[in-house]
């Protein structure tokens, strides 16, 4: 049985929750320049971690290793917290 984009990001979100860093998988990511949405896994944490995250959570991590990042706004506006960015593979 295969494991799907989804759920390495939902694992790879849990990962990076426990080690401190705010993230969740979002299934129907919009952008405003792509035609569909993505799922994307949108998180605090720096791009090495989110990579490393999501190695440790696949089965088969080059097939879900994100490609493409954007900026999106912070997890409470108005409140402390880093900025998040959401990442996603084509």
């Amino acid at each position: 049985m295969s494991e799907t984009r989804q759920q390495v990001y939902e694992n790879a979100a849990g990962l990076l929750c426990r080690m401190g860093y705010a993230a969740r998988m979002e299934p129907g990511h919009r952008l405003a320049w792509e035609p569909q949405p993505v799922t994307a896994l949108v998180t605090d944490a720096p791009p090495v971690v989110v990579g490393y995250a999501v190695a440790m959570v696949a089965e088969d991590p080059e097939a879900h290793l994100p490609e493409a990042s954007a900026k999106v706004g912070r997890a409470a506006p108005g409140k402390a917290g880093d900025p998040q960015t959401a990442w996603w593979a084509d």
